[in-house]
């Protein structure tokens, strides 16, 4: 009775990740065969997902049309370096929290608590003015700031969460050895929450990567600044009256390979930071 109880039960686990499967890949399936239609399969419609005569084409258009070369640097170089920020100052932000008491700890946290209830188009004006006056805009370089410091509350909490699980002895015991603070967190805790900071460099380079509303502010005037998901979006308007759907979906496939890349190589310490709950011993 039982044994048949827990086929039940894992039949219906099973048809219910498959569900949420189908969930997640049909959007991914559907712009991968929209990338091979023509604007006049679109116009039609219907619900056939891949083409009759598949456009090679599209890619070709969407590249070049695009910039793609230009813009695929901007990217790169806009996540890549938001990333090398965010896991820098989160981790140490993280992990000073995580230790220390001090005037402001309280409030600190609160605020970041709030702040991740913040939508992004709520804080993007003011993020515009304060960087306008810090002479930030039109920069690639006043993008990475302004988005190192918007990813501050999520990453810093959940570093701080990660960090409160090693145990404090470990601290102790090299203060005794004489290892001042920053020396403690450079080589030995940063070791130890490998984890939890690959998963944060994942989640900040997508964050990073599909930034939208930021780079679009950012770039108004410096066309040869924007980054590839501003590219790939601007693909949709060809000038004709008519929304170039398939070119765009052409660049929007891919616009996400980088990520899709970064994950293969990264996801096993993705799933281990997610999973880890403490350092025991």
């Amino acid at each position: 009775m039982q044994l048949g109880m827990k086929k039940s039960h894992l039949v219906i686990i099973y048809a219910a990740l498959t569900l949420v499967l189908i969930g997640i890949a049909f959007p991914i399936v559907y712009a991968v065969g929209g990338s091979f239609k023509t604007t006049e399969d679109f116009l039609l419609g219907g619900t056939r997902i891949f083409p009759e005569v598949f456009q090679f084409d599209n890619y070709v258009k969407a590249w070049n049309q695009a910039n793609f070369a230009r813009y695929t640097f901007n990217s790169i170089f806009f996540a890549g370096m938001s990333v090398i920020g965010t896991v820098i100052t989160a981790s140490m932000a993280g992990y000073t929290l995580s230790r220390s008491n001090f005037p402001g700890k309280k409030f600190i946290l609160s605020t970041f608590g709030f702040m991740l209830f913040m939508l992004g188009a709520v804080t993007l004006f003011p993020i515009f003015l304060i960087c306008k006056e810090l002479g930030l805009l039109n920069s690639l370089w006043g993008m990475v700031i302004a988005q190192v410091a918007s990813a501050q509350p999520f990453f810093c909490i959940l570093i701080m969460g990660y960090c409160e699980g090693i145990t404090k002895e470990i601290d102790e015991c090299a203060r005794i050895d004489g290892a001042s603070f920053f020396k403690i967190y450079t080589s030995i805790i940063m070791p130890i929450i490998t984890p939890i900071l690959a998963t944060a460099g994942i989640l900040a380079f997508r964050d990073a990567w599909n930034n939208y509303m930021m780079p679009l502010a950012f770039t108004l005037s410096r066309p040869d600044l924007r980054t590839l998901t501003v590219g790939v979006v601007l693909l949709k308007d060809q000038g004709e009256g008519v929304a170039a759907w398939n070119i765009m979906m052409a660049g929007t496939v891919m616009s996400i390979l980088p990520i899709l890349i970064v994950y293969l190589f990264l996801n096993r310490y993705f799933i281990e930071g997610l999973t880890s709950g403490a350092v025991k011993g």
